[in-house]
């Protein structure tokens, strides 16, 4: 939900109107809840720049990128500003904001979610030839979310695939032919790896401290996902090990020899839609990403050099 707080000027003569009125924005002041949203503030003309954004905390000066109107990068991360039209923006992962000048008359001032955990206020300071105005922005931190449920899907690319890491190599010289006992997964780190990811910036922070165990894939079975194990949502690995003992014998010949082991792991990945249920509003909040699994298959192939 957004407030507006519109700016009223009043005067005595039209001398006097018009020494105030070159930066006359219909919006001074815009509170926004955690969520975010935009806001156009609509201006009687278009004599006038931004001349930066300040954070309130500090007043310090925030900076970001600026876009021409038909969308190409000006400047990367510098202290912001706007002469004309086109855009400027600032994204701290945990908060951001868009503001578009699209017209001369025209501003919008679109925030991203905040879930800094904090209040998030800043200025847009507004430039005339003689004026200048200023509009306050106050957005509320974002109360967060409740897991409600997660759901995985195959898009394309994704699936199983398997690929191949050398493990340990032995080399013999021997007057006779003899049995070689040995472990072929030697060498190598034999455990199952996952982990959650997400291009989404806050894709993460709603469940970081509520350690949220989530169901995930254990078997994919002709495109139908079997969740039959729990894990923690995070964008950390989880790492198990695997009891790989067993013991395979070959038969050394007389001479010299040697031979490494291929072994063979598995690399998973699916797709997730994770819902979220709002504690302030009980608005559903989605988060796509990717599952991800890599394991030993158990399969091997011994490699003896010539």
């Amino acid at each position: 939900m957004v407030f507006l707080v519109p700016i009223c000027f009043i005067s005595c003569n039209s001398d006097v109107e018009d020494s105030i009125t070159q930066v006359q924005p219909s919006i001074s002041l815009i509170l926004m809840e955690g969520e975010g949203g935009s806001v156009e503030v609509s201006f009687t003309n278009g004599d006038w720049n931004i001349t930066g954004v300040n954070n309130s905390d500090g007043d310090v000066k925030i900076s970001g990128n600026s876009y021409s109107i038909d969308n190409k990068l000006v400047i990367e991360n510098y202290m912001l500003s706007l002469e004309g039209l086109g855009r400027i923006e600032a994204f701290g992962g945990s908060k951001g904001f868009v503001i578009s000048r699209n017209t001369p008359t025209s501003l919008n001032v679109k925030l991203n979610e905040n879930s800094s955990g904090e209040d998030f206020n800043f200025t847009v300071d507004l430039q005339s030839a003689n004026e200048s105005k200023k509009i306050t922005v106050k957005q509320m931190k974002s109360q967060g979310y409740n897991f409600k449920s997660i759901e995985y899907i195959l898009k394309q690319n994704d699936g199983d695939s398997l690929f191949i890491r050398n493990g340990e190599g032995y080399k013999f010289s021997v007057s006779s032919p003899q049995e070689f006992s040995f472990s072929p997964f030697t060498g190598v780190e034999i455990n199952r790896k996952t982990y959650f990811t997400s291009d989404e910036k806050d894709a993460f922070v709603w469940l970081k401290n509520n350690s949220i165990k989530v169901e995930v894939p254990s078997s994919i079975d002709n495109k139908y996902i079997h969740t039959d194990n729990e894990e923690v949502y995070t964008d950390l690995t989880t790492i198990s090990n695997y009891e790989l003992d067993q013991k395979d014998i070959v038969k050394i010949s007389s001479g010299e020899s040697e031979f490494y082991t291929e072994i063979q792991f598995r690399k998973r990945t699916v797709s997730y839609i994770l819902y979220l249920t709002n504690k302030r509003t009980g608005g559903e909040k989605k988060i796509e990403g990717k599952w991800v699994e890599i394991a030993p298959t158990g399969d091997y192939d011994i490699i003896w050099k010539n």
